[in-house]
């Protein structure tokens, strides 16, 4: 079992077995595109299997891996009649590079867990898709001069490299995408079947434009273009695992075609007809790559700006809160420590008028009324940080008494419309339409000039409703739209936001200002 938890969890007994069906397949799948009149390979794909198993798995467990890939060739080559010890020594020397390009892989950091940067994919290119196939291609080539296959297509060593290159270019994509939990196949409502639709029609029609039109010579070039629209559609939608299941396709395509002698890629002989697929789907697959590694990291960063708008809106939601329960302490501490001591110095200036000279009352007097006022003030101060009211009658009375409140050197009229429903909102909503009603009437006191203004509250099978105008002097949205918007406005939306709900604010130039709020309810 594997240490870390980036690799697989599944028992050493499933992998070996799959590894060995794996590069069974892979080989069958290989053969199946050899072209068999003139002995050239287009792709091989056993060893990118292998390779992709060992990636996926701890350290430990590679010597079992590379013992069932060895034997699943050896079953299949033996299977087609292949003498078996040349068989074993020229399977022995295309599969023994593989751990040591898997190992110097495990010693960059993360370099293939995600195909989503240009580092990690110029690691791909130079190790995977360089580095590796001319290796063992090297490796092969020598082993073949003792073995029966002396002079055949294993003594060409660039024939060789050239279609283990294309393996792993086509299949390593493929499966590091698939098993990355953030590819965009394995998001929910990705894979339409619309889009599978659309891709199957487009594979589809390629594969008949190639197989009628593909070796007219005047269309040779747009034969060649002609997979750009499905593949850059499998891109945009399902980024770098659409890009390398559709190059794999588009390939396997090409290749099948260019065996029996159809499609864009023939040549004057065979083995330059190899070449050219070859060729062909190696540059189209990093172009791909390329194209999808962009694509990647716009997704990317469209993901993580998600997150940081995410993670903004839950500090939002905290900072409201903390902003509340901080009232509530300040509200506290002016109620039943401020304003007390106020009384009691009343209380005190009262007895010391007893004991003064008359003709010293009336400051005295004065002094005891400032202290009066000064209580009251403190007191209207400890009830708007802190709604008492709020919670023990309900929204429509907090509303009512913050609307009566007197407000000093102001001719505004407020008008309430709220029925009875409202109470029976929960606290947060109710303190949330409270909060905003006491934003709005102080931004019209300050800001507006207005004369009247009019709250309206309800509540109805859809959720609560506040609707907040004025006759004030307004302003134009337009010219306003890239000024930075005060405090009192991101706070009254971040609350609706925060609630699942609405918030609109409408005004033009002698026209007032037209708040509302639409806040979502629960169903009973």
């Amino acid at each position: 079992m594997a240490d870390n938890p980036a690799y697989s969890s599944r028992s050493p007994t499933v992998w070996c077995g799959g590894v060995f069906a794996g590069v069974s397949v892979a080989q069958v799948l290989s053969a199946a595109l050899w072209n068999h009149q003139y002995g050239t390979h287009i792709v091989w794909f056993p060893g990118a299997v292998l390779l992709g198993a060992l990636l996926a798995n701890d350290v430990r467990r590679w010597p079992l891996l590379a013992i069932s890939a060895f034997l699943g060739l050896f079953a299949t080559g033996v299977a087609f009649g292949l003498p078996a010890g040349d068989t074993a020594l020229v399977i022995a020397s295309a599969l023994l590079i593989v751990p040591l390009a898997a190992w110097l892989l495990r010693q960059m950091p993360a370099a293939l867990a995600h195909l989503d940067d240009f580092a990690r994919l110029a690691t791909l290119v130079v190790v995977v898709v360089t580095a590796l196939p001319a290796l063992s291609a090297a490796l092969v080539e020598y082993a073949s001069r003792f073995t029966a296959f002396r002079g055949t297509v294993l003594s060409d060593w660039a024939n060789i490299a050239m279609a283990h290159s294309l393996g792993y270019v086509l299949y390593l994509p493929v499966w590091l995408t698939l098993r990355n939990p953030d590819a965009a196949v394995r998001q929910p409502g990705t894979l339409s079947v619309t889009f599978i639709v659309l891709m199957a029609l487009g594979l589809t029609a390629l594969g008949v434009l190639w197989y009628t039109l593909g070796d007219r010579p005047g269309l040779v070039p747009v034969m060649c273009l002609a997979p750009a629209p499905v593949v850059i559609f499998a891109i945009v939608r399902t980024q770098m695992s659409g890009s390398a299941v559709t190059i794999f396709i588009i390939a396997l395509l090409a290749a099948h075609l260019s065996v029996h002698g159809y499609g864009p890629y023939i040549a004057d002989s065979a083995p330059n007809s190899t070449l050219a697929v070859q060729l062909w789907s190696l540059l189209a697959a990093l172009c791909a790559l390329i194209l999808s590694v962009v694509v990647e990291q716009r997704y990317a960063s469209r993901r993580a700006l998600g997150r940081a708008h995410e993670d903004l809106r839950e500090l939002a939601g905290r900072l409201i809160a903390t902003q509340e329960q901080e009232r509530a302490r300040l509200a506290r501490d002016l109620h039943d420590d401020i304003n007390q001591r106020l009384a009691a110095s009343s209380i005190g200036l009262s007895a010391l008028r007893r004991q003064v000279d008359p003709a010293l009352h009336g400051e005295v007097n004065h002094l005891r009324e400032l202290l009066v006022s000064l209580s009251e003030d403190v007191r209207q101060l400890s009830r708007q940080l802190h709604p008492s009211v709020l919670e023990h009658a309900g929204l429509r009375d907090a509303l009512e008494t913050l609307c009566s409140a007197p407000r000093r050197a102001s001719s505004l009229e407020i008008v309430l419309i709220a029925d009875r429903g409202v109470d029976r909102l929960s606290h947060d909503v109710a303190l949330c339409f409270y909060r905003v009603t006491q934003e709005a009437i102080a931004n019209a006191l300050r800001h507006a000039g207005a004369t009247r203004l009019t709250v309206k509250a309800s509540v109805d099978v859809d959720g609560a409703s506040l609707w907040i105008f004025d006759n004030g002097r307004g302003f134009d949205p337009a010219e306003s739209e890239h000024a930075r918007p005060g405090l009192g406005l991101i706070s009254m939306n971040e609350r609706a936001k925060l609630l699942g709900g609405r918030f609109e604010l409408r005004s033009a130039p002698g026209k007032g200002v037209d708040l509302w709020m639409h806040i979502p309810l629960d169903p009973p």
